[in-house]
């Protein structure tokens, strides 16, 4: 059966309604995720900051955990496009390491990231967030790690020990990152920037 316009066009307008709600409802997921953490970051609580019904809400994501885990997908997919975007790439080795560190850093000053550590904490003691949680943040690692190969450029990326120093110094700054929860200061002037960038120019560049 075929429809005519003004049926497709209510379609159109139904289809960008509901996307427009669920990008709402993440909005606000994340937002109360990041305030109150995951124990209070309740259905009611995300209602309320998102201005939505609870049956739409219901509608769109009828597992408290499912919501959780997009709405930090949904965040932190779109952050990780911004990092590095229209960025202009030195063509001197040492000057693109320190522009390439710089940005991967910028991944642990974002709101995405203290979102995924509340899900992380909660994840040890509740088995099915955990299992909603773990091919996600693989594939979110997946995308990290293919852009952060682009800051990198094809003639650092070749070198034998590229992914290990890489892998490395991702985890050292997850660690660090997690210092600031308790000791907040300047993420800018982090004195291990200066060490990561070491640590690359001596695997990348073959420096003793």
């Amino acid at each position: 059966m075929s429809t005519g316009p003004a049926d497709d066009s209510r379609r159109r307008a139904e289809q960008e309604r509901s996307r427009a709600t669920r990008t709402t409802i993440l909005d606000a997921a994340v937002e109360v995720l990041v305030a109150h953490g995951y124990s209070r970051a309740t259905t009611v609580r995300i209602q309320q900051a998102a201005g939505v019904s609870r049956g739409r809400l219901l509608h769109h994501y009828p597992n408290r955990d499912s919501l959780l885990v997009a709405a930090v997908h949904h965040l932190a997919a779109r952050g990780v496009r911004d990092v590095g975007r229209d960025r202009r790439w030195p063509p001197d080795p040492v000057e693109r390491i320190e522009v390439a560190v710089d940005l991967m850093w910028q991944h642990f000053r974002q709101p995405y990231f203290w979102a995924s550590m509340e899900l992380w904490l909660a994840a040890r003691s509740h088995e099915d967030l955990r299992t909603e949680l773990l091919p996600l943040e693989r594939a979110l690692g997946g995308m990290i790690k293919e852009q952060t190969d682009r800051f990198f450029g094809s003639d650092l990326t070749a070198h034998s020990r590229y992914a290990e120093i890489r892998d490395l110094v991702y985890t050292s700054m997850r660690g660090v990152a997690l210092g600031y929860a308790i000791d907040p200061r300047d993420a800018g002037t982090d004195p291990y920037l200066r060490e990561w960038r070491r640590q690359f120019e001596q695997v990348l560049l073959d420096r003793a």
